[in-house]
């Protein structure tokens, strides 16, 4: 597998989106996620640290390379859509950008990634309207190339 690339200011943003051709034509494939929780053989509850929410996304695209790794750590907040009838899976566009604002009653510094290209963070704050799209908001975002069969 490709080294890691970190995804630290807009430029980062920018490689990305260029080098998946925006996520245009792509499917995920697979999540993982990490809260960093465990039961110890003592049965002590240990919840982890801010860093050990993770979430990996295996995606693939028509577009060379085939997979791309997506790994968020700070996992904040995501929604993952599944299956839903008369709809593909496919991304025709994604979003991918940095937030800065409030967030939980701190400023913060965030990266937001959406399966649709016109996601707005600003839509989550106040509302329980339940959004349809695929979206994760954390701390951080790092990326890699990955053999197209995973």
């Amino acid at each position: 597998m490709e080294e890691w690339n970190e995804v630290v200011v807009q430029k980062d943003v920018d490689k990305l989106l260029y080098i998946c051709g925006r996520f245009h034509d792509t499917c995920i494939v697979s999540v993982n996620y990490k809260s960093g929780a465990f039961v110890d053989e003592k049965n002590a509850m240990h919840f982890g640290i801010h860093d050990d929410h993770e979430l990996t996304i295996v995606l693939h695209g028509q577009w060379e390379p085939k997979g791309i790794e997506l790994c968020f750590t700070g996992v904040r907040q995501f929604h993952l859509t599944g299956w839903r009838s008369n709809y593909t899976c496919e991304i025709l566009e994604a979003h991918l950008s940095f937030y800065e604002g409030m967030w939980g009653g701190r400023q913060e510094r965030l990266i937001v990634w959406s399966d649709v290209w016109d996601f707005n963070i600003e839509q989550l704050s106040g509302t329980a309207k339940e959004l349809k799209n695929t979206y994760v908001i954390a701390s951080a975002l790092k990326w890699r190339a990955v053999n197209g069969d995973s």
